[in-house]
This record gives C-alpha cells, structure tokens and sequence, in this order.
C-alpha cells in the first residue's frame, strides 16, 4: 500500500517553501508539526484517548494557537487523513487494467479502498464519521476535495468503457458513478461495524456492481 496506509508517515510536503515569506513558512512549518503530531497520537493513542490539549501540548503551541489551524479534534482529525485518502484514490485508479471489463476495473479501484479501511478499522471508521458530517467550512473543504476526486475517477472509468463499447446498459454516467460508490460505502459501513468479514464485503460488492451494470 505504501503511503497510503494510515500508519504509513505523512508524505513529504512539496510546496515551494523558498518562495513564501518568513511569516508563510513558520506558519506552514507549524501546520506541518501539528498534523504530524496529531497522527501519531490517533493511531498510537486512539482518536478517543487524544484531546485537543495532548496535540497542543506535545506540538509546543497554546491551545489558541492550534484553534487558527483547526476548529476542532474532529476537524483536525479530517485534516490528517485526508491527504492519505486522496494518495489512496490515486493509487487506485492508477493500479486498474485499461483492458479489463467494467466490473472488474471497478473492483480492483474499490479493493484499494478495502485494504485500507482495513488495515485499521476502529480508526477509519472514526475517519468515516466525521466525513460524513461537515460541521465546519474546512471539513466541508476536505469533504468536497475527497468526494470530487472519487467521482471523478469513477466517471473516467465509466466514460472509458462507454467509448470502447464494454457497458451496454443506458444510464447517466453520474448517475451510474454515484450508484456505485453508494452501494461501496453502505457496504463499507458494515464492514467496519463488523457485521461481515472482509470476503464477505468483496463478493456483495461484486454482487451488487454486477446487478447496477446488467
């Protein structure tokens, strides 16, 4: 999986630091230690065990300080993650055979997502719940990042087999897009709430992409 484990470490920044001013970088260099710091507290610690004033203390910063960066620990905690999941997305799309038929292109970009969430459940179930409610301007920002990229992947899936003529079924690629993550995410729910295993939440989802597609 590489980067894109949530215990992997946060990927190098590649902003051209040399082009900020003084005030720009200290700030950026700030928000840098603060994220790095707040994941390792989430994943060695647990989301739950983490307040607000442990990231503070253990960055260095007055609790007022961390707030300019972060309304809230939820916030923050969508912050971390966030860049993790758009690396994931793109390791995704980029592992699918352009030759192989929808469905199965479709398995291989949401099997990435499963081994993911997979490789811990308690804190991607955490993850999940805040991204589902955007409380905040910046978490709906990150929300709507996430969401975009996804949909976007998905429709180039689907455009791709329109065009070469590997999907018959009439249906509005959007549509068709959202369908599908719809009947992931569901099942991904349940996978993380443990009502079915990890065999199980592939074949129902093979099941149910073969039945949107027919």
């Amino acid at each position: 999986m590489g980067k894109e484990h949530m215990s992997g470490q946060p990927a190098k920044d590649d902003t051209n630091t040399a082009s900020m001013g003084l005030r720009e970088r200290k700030k950026l260099i700030r928000l840098q230690r603060i994220v790095a710091t707040a994941r390792d507290l989430f994943i060695n610690k647990g989301f739950s065990n983490t307040t607000i004033q442990d990231i503070a203390a253990e960055v260095g910063v007055g609790l007022g300080t961390l707030y300019l960066y972060a309304k809230s620990k939820e916030d923050l905690l969508v912050m971390v993650f966030k860049d993790d999941i758009l690396r994931m997305i793109e390791t995704s799309y980029a592992s699918i055979p352009a030759d192989a038929p929808l469905l199965d292109q479709l398995m291989v970009f949401f099997d990435v997502h499963i081994r993911y969430h997979a490789h811990d459940q308690v804190l991607s179930r955490t993850v999940l719940k805040e991204l589902s409610f955007s409380t905040t301007e910046q978490r709906r920002q990150d929300i709507d990042q996430i969401t975009k990229s996804t949909y976007s992947k998905l429709m180039k899936l689907i455009e791709r087999a329109r065009r070469d003529k590997r999907v018959s079924k009439e249906m509005y690629t959007g549509t068709m897009a959202w369908s599908a993550f719809a009947l992931y995410y569901h099942l991904l729910q349940g996978f993380l709430c443990g009502f079915h295993t990890e065999d199980e939440f592939r074949k129902s989802l093979h099941n149910a992409l073969f039945a949107l597609l027919s």
